[in-house]
């Protein structure tokens, strides 16, 4: 089972750095399934891209710590010998990790949003 858990977080990794890659390029079209979605970014192509090259940094953090997510697990099987159990340490640890990541997503996303208004706002005037 831990395994597939190991399996479940290396493709989540590989999207967020490509994300990054895209967002960083300005090749992330505007989009309703990925990205920074918010009501001015949404709105306007301009906001759109200033917003995802501006906060590209958003999704290499998320690879960064789904990457530690996934590093925790496979220390965790080393550590206890065993692919299928994990002492409750690096369970504890994996949680801290998505609580962690969890934290990033709505701090960052509360920021982009504001400096998504005030561009919009700024580039509608």
């Amino acid at each position: 089972m831990l395994l597939c858990l190991v399996g479940f977080f290396l493709p989540v990794a590989q999207w967020c750095f490509s994300m990054y890659g895209f967002a960083k390029n300005g090749q992330l079209e505007r989009n309703y399934h990925m990205g920074i979605k918010t009501r001015w970014t949404i709105a306007s192509d301009e906001t759109w891209e200033y917003v995802h090259r501006k906060y590209a940094f958003v999704f290499l953090g998320c690879g960064v710590l789904v990457v530690l997510m996934q590093v925790d697990v496979a220390v965790g099987m080393v550590a206890n010998r065993d692919i299928n159990t994990m002492d409750m340490i690096w369970w504890w640890m994996l949680l801290a990790l998505a609580v962690m990541l969890v934290a990033w997503l709505v701090v960052c996303g509360i920021i982009a949003n504001r400096d998504a208004r005030n561009y919009y706002l700024e580039s509608q005037a």
